[in-house]
């Protein structure tokens, strides 16, 4: 008659299955925490990108909606800043000319060139009803992204006083917000990256400034 022996575990065995399922048990909140961790890492990480590719798209704006009409692009306009940056009239030879001076010339040029038009006031301009019309720096002030996953951008545009030296070999500044609300040379972008409860998780600022534009000349011009 066959011998038939009943299997089971031994207490060491059974010590050891118990030791490797506390093993799993305490690992899974860790990997379930480090899982977490690296998906809220990257949303963020994706949420700056987007707050940063705003501010870009908004620094490549004209700096003023003045800058916007006739051939205002390239030239500097009048503003209620500092007056050493004050546009002045400068009479040559044949003509007259209305610029603002620099310390350095370039080509024989005294300064750049200047607009009597004033810069405007911050805000969205006629018939600009979405920010597909925005056309210059300040149609942002008050913008909201809100058709982000997890997180919000909002934009706010201020202009800040621009009193210095500007005559010293290195100019100092503080960004000040203007409380006469006089339309200075420096505009101050700030974009507030929130979550969807509200709570604020960082702030990306930038500055635009009223210096004019690069204008290229086409072969007919010269």
């Amino acid at each position: 008659m066959k011998n038939l022996k009943k299997s089971s575990f031994t207490l060491i065995e059974l010590v050891v299955a118990i030791v490797v399922i506390g093993i799993a048990v305490t690992s899974i909140p860790m990997l379930l925490s480090t899982t977490s961790q690296s998906f809220s890492t990257h949303l963020k990480s994706k949420s700056f990108y987007n707050a940063y590719s705003t501010l870009a798209l908004i620094e490549s704006m004209d700096w003023d909606e003045q800058n916007t009409k006739n051939d205002n692009f390239y030239k500097i306009l009048r503003s209620q800043g500092d007056n050493e940056l004050y546009c002045k009239i400068h009479y040559q030879k044949f003509y007259i000319k209305y610029e603002r001076e620099g310390v350095y010339q370039l080509d024989n040029e005294s300064g750049a060139d200047c607009s009597y038009d004033q810069a405007s006031k911050i805000g969205t301009d006629e018939g600009e009803n979405d920010s597909s019309q925005y056309d210059d720096v300040d149609d942002f002030d008050g913008y909201e992204n809100d058709d982000l996953a997890y997180y919000n951008i909002k934009v706010g545009v201020k202009y800040v006083q621009d009193n210095a030296d500007y005559t010293a070999k290195n100019i100092f500044y503080n960004d000040n917000l203007d409380s006469s609300n006089k339309r200075t040379n420096i505009k101050y972008i700030e974009i507030n990256m929130t979550d969807k409860t509200g709570k604020l998780v960082s702030v990306i600022r930038g500055k635009a400034y009223n210096i004019g534009a690069v204008k290229i000349y086409s072969r007919n011009d010269l």
